[in-house]
């Protein structure tokens, strides 16, 4: 008998601990509040005693906490939850393996549990009490936003002030997550709507002052300022894109980088977004995405004017113009923007002079030129050649000239007009 007790003593004891070291429930079936008033939330993380994996599990339950209240709040939940599939490390270098928008207070702590594996976190939240306070604060918010949306269409500020004051509201109704609320999201869509257009109007079409003429090739040609109306003077800050070449805005001065190859160019305007300060990504996305702003500028670009200068390859002239007439107008020194420098020599050889035959006379006619390319602007030098050279025998002195002209000029088409083109910018 004595034995039984103490053997149903060892039981009921192993039994007591068993039930001690049992894992809780809500690790794996989160608590439901059949009464409404509060709402739970679980996270979780690998234990890793080489990085905070408590810090982590803490950071999920409140993110799962703010996902049940936003079902709660607007009817759906936003699953906002990352696989888990690396482990901890994969975890914790995204901060948490979920995330969420909404901002809570007034949570506590339930209960924290740890197994072999991993580190659990329980909090809950009294949703009524949330809610009420939730409510006031969002009040408080939109009133505020109200004041600087009023403060954005006011025509007596300059347009930027304007722009600022509008991002300050934006900014703020991301913040308390308005536009998400059915209570909010109409009324405050329409007004900021309303004032982003009364800026816009202000800022009116962009204006090109007179410039001289602008040739392909040739970025430094280009000289061209803009101005805006006087009432978008402390300006909004703007970008440039064109539908040919590359230009970019400095200050009120338009610089040509590159020039394209098309003769003419659209330039268009638009607010530039990455200079506009925002607090928030989601408010620059909803000024790209309701903006109807921009202006467009044509620019006529003109062939460049090329002269020939022949320095011992006359010959070869006539030639030349015709390869280049494609890309550039051929004309004098002084209406030229460039100068091809044609440095050649042309030798020719007869061979078999004398014998009885003449069909025994050979001609042999050899032509070699280097070209350089100048710009009369600043009578710099923007390319050189290597020498190419053209060779052909004929019985007919004029045959072998001609076919020397010919071997000569497809390798200037093929090897050295594609070189002298790249070394414009186009």
């Amino acid at each position: 008998m004595k034995k039984l007790r103490i053997l149903f003593v060892a039981v009921l004891l192993w039994g007591c601990g068993t039930k001690k070291n049992a894992p809780p429930s809500w690790i794996s079936s989160k608590p439901i509040d059949p009464s409404g008033i509060y709402v739970y939330g679980m996270g979780n993380s690998f234990i890793n005693p080489n990085v905070p994996y408590q810090q982590a599990a803490r950071s999920n339950a409140l993110a799962d906490l703010a996902q049940e209240v936003q079902s709660e709040i607007y009817d759906e939940t936003k699953l906002l939850q990352k696989e888990d599939a690396g482990g901890f490390n994969s975890a914790f270098e995204s901060n948490t393996t979920s995330t969420s928008s909404l901002r809570l207070d007034d949570y506590e702590l339930v209960e924290s549990y740890a197994d072999e594996l991993r580190y659990y976190t329980l909090y809950r939240l009294d949703l009524e009490s949330f809610l009420r306070k939730k409510a006031l604060q969002d009040a408080a918010a939109m009133e505020w936003i109200n004041t600087k949306v009023f403060e954005a269409k006011d025509a007596n500020l300059s347009a930027s002030s304007r722009l600022s004051a509008l991002v300050d509201a934006l900014d703020k109704a991301h913040d308390f997550q308005l536009f998400g609320d059915i209570q909010y999201r109409t009324k405050l869509n329409a007004s900021a709507t309303e004032a982003l257009r009364s800026i816009e109007n202000v800022i009116g079409a962009i204006d090109l002052l007179p410039v001289k003429p602008a040739y392909l090739g040739l970025p430094a040609t280009f000289r061209a300022q803009y101005e805006q109306p006087k009432e978008g003077q402390e300006q909004i800050p703007l970008a440039l894109s064109s539908s040919s070449g590359q230009f970019m805005l400095q200050e009120q001065t338009i610089q040509c980088i590159h020039t394209g190859s098309e003769t003419r160019v659209t330039l268009f305007f638009a607010w530039d977004w990455d200079r506009i300060q925002s607090a928030h990504t989601e408010t620059k996305n909803w000024l790209k995405n309701k903006s109807q702003w921009g202006a467009s500028i044509a620019v006529h670009f003109e062939k460049p004017t090329v002269y020939i200068e022949s320095n011992g390859a006359d010959e070869l002239v006539n030639e030349l113009e015709k390869s280049l007439s494609k890309d550039f107008r051929i004309g004098g020194l002084k209406s030229a923007q460039l100068v091809l420098e044609c440095n050649g020599q042309m030798a020719s050889e007869t061979a078999g002079v004398g014998q009885v035959r003449d069909s025994m006379v050979r001609h042999k006619v050899r032509i070699e030129v280097q070209f350089s390319l100048l710009s009369t602007e600043n009578n710099s030098m923007l390319w050189n050649s290597t020498t190419i050279s053209g060779t052909a025998i004929s019985a007919s002195q004029e045959t072998a000239l001609n076919s020397a002209k010919s071997e000569f000029i497809d390798d200037f088409n093929y090897l050295l007009l594609p070189q002298l083109l790249r070394s414009l910018d186009f």
